[in-house]
């Protein structure tokens, strides 16, 4: 039987291997922008230092004091999206150490950066080569976690109905400002909405705004990003959006390289961002209860509920799960419902 205690001790050597100047990992992280140049070597080493950062005894151990392992392993299948680096590591991390066994099925769009991670744990722990598996397809599984588009969401939900399932959509992320943020807080913003070019459900898409707080002094900020306007593919849906918006004649920003356009709405295109200016704060409670189920997280200065600090949403603690769904929680249910 392989040990909890096992299991968190691998993941810490592990994080002890991660480093610009281990050659294989730079080199899958190198192959992985030559074949899908949305995630560039700086958001990729941005990522894997996160979760060197995270990877400790001590957070580990935190993170599972509720959970033990279960001495009846299940084969669970994990279906890894791509949008962002290594964006389904964390479901291995919970999978592994609630004492389950892994059916990986990687992102086409980022396969090389995982299969080195994974090597790394078997060599490390040497009885983890018989609790991962790398596929082409899913199948003979008993359990599945699956993220992914809001298309694909019905596609999973209809092709895994016989199995317990743990299925992730579309989300966004919100911040709410209340006026009194300094620079720092805005510069901080800005990594909140543009890192990793805004594809992660943990992108700030909307921004509520007091009435008292032109945007303009919110943009002045987000400046420092200007250079994504040199990416081809955030350039592409750059210009997209702009020519849709010229061509149906919305009222608009521009500041080269996004688009803000006041809008009470969470779901952004790519390259656009939206804004609201609120005159109550019930305003934006209101909204953040109709909306919960397509919210992330919150970034900001909001009071009444629970808040991310400026700066934070694309460091995620170990607990911060995806869609607010506890993985850990759904793998112990597993046993009862197979």
């Amino acid at each position: 039987m392989l040990y909890q205690t096992a299991i968190i001790k691998a993941f810490v050597r592990l994080a002890a291997k991660i480093d610009r100047t281990n050659d294989a990992l730079s080199f899958a992280v190198n192959r992985t922008f030559i074949e899908n140049n949305w995630l560039t070597k700086e958001n990729y080493w941005h990522a894997l230092y996160h979760w060197k950062n995270a990877l400790t005894n001590e957070k580990i151990s935190a993170f599972v004091v509720k959970y033990p392992s279960t001495n009846d392993a299940k084969n669970v299948g994990i279906i890894m999206a791509g949008n962002i680096p290594s964006v389904g590591f964390h479901d291995l991390l919970c999978v592994l150490l609630s004492g389950h066994c892994a059916v990986i099925k990687p992102s086409s769009e980022d396969k090389y950066v995982i299969t080195v991670l994974i090597t790394w744990l078997q060599e490390l722990e040497p009885q983890l080569l018989d609790k991962i598996k790398i596929v082409e397809r899913v199948n003979l599984i008993d359990a599945v976690i699956a993220t992914g588009s809001n298309n694909s969401f019905r596609y999973f939900e209809a092709y895994f109905k016989e199995i317990p399932r743990l299925l992730r959509k579309n989300r966004k992320s919100l911040a709410v400002l209340d006026g009194s943020e300094s620079n720092e807080d805005l510069s901080n913003l800005a990594d909140d909405v543009f890192q990793y070019f805004g594809l992660g459900c943990r992108n700030v898409s909307f921004i509520f705004l007091p009435r008292t707080m032109p945007i303009t002094v919110v943009l002045d900020a987000f400046m420092k990003y200007k250079d994504l306007a040199n990416h081809n593919k955030y350039a592409n849906n750059y210009t997209y959006h702009r020519a849709l918006l010229l061509m149906n004649t919305e009222q608009h920003l521009d500041t080269g390289f996004v688009l803000p356009k006041e809008r009470k709405n969470l779901h952004a295109p790519l390259a656009c961002l939206h804004y609201y200016y609120y005159s109550d704060i019930q305003e934006v409670s209101r909204f953040i209860e109709e909306n919960k189920r397509d919210i992330q997280c919150v970034v900001g200065n909001y009071s009444i509920g629970t808040t991310i600090p400026f700066g934070q949403s694309q460091k995620p603690d170990l607990q911060d799960f995806a869609d607010n769904e506890n993985t850990l929680q759904f793998l112990m249910t597993i046993n009862n419902n197979s």
